[in-house]
């Protein structure tokens, strides 16, 4: 009896340990492309323009800790710090280029919002940046 419930003790740890390591690579080396904002004082939700020429992307590396940032005309990189068990993010010094171009201001309120990200959650494809800004950002697996 001892056996069994042993056997069934280091199953369960061995599979809580694989699960924690598959929601960090969840998160890291996927492009991530923004879906729409969530306002953090009104909860109202917009979508992202149809007509913009490009997507807003990110992508988490899985050993430098530098993310790097796709935008609509723009791009960049920061670094970032997290916890998979806590879902506390922490982005910091995410800077790009300045080139002005249509629905650029989306570009702001991506980077706004990450530089002052707080925590994390992964559901499926999804991915939900939630912050201490003005907006919260939805993102899907592309």
């Amino acid at each position: 009896m001892k056996i069994i419930t042993i056997f069934s003790f280091i199953i369960l740890v061995g599979f809580g340990c694989k699960k924690a390591a598959e929601n960090n690579a969840d998160l890291l080396k996927v492009k991530w492309v923004l879906s729409y904002i969530q306002d953090t004082k009104t909860n109202a939700i917009t979508n992202y323009p149809n007509d913009a020429p490009r997507r807003i992307s990110i992508v988490f590396t899985d050993s430098l800790n530098v993310i790097s940032f796709n935008g609509i005309c723009n791009g960049g990189a920061g670094t970032y710090s997290y916890s998979s068990s806590t879902g506390a993010i922490k982005i910091t010094n995410l800077g790009t280029t300045l080139i002005a171009c249509k629905d650029v201001e989306w570009e702001s309120y991506a980077t706004q919002s990450l530089n002052n990200a707080s925590s994390y959650k992964i559901s499926g494809s999804n991915l939900v940046i939630y912050s201490n800004s003005s907006y919260n950002l939805y993102f899907t697996q592309n």
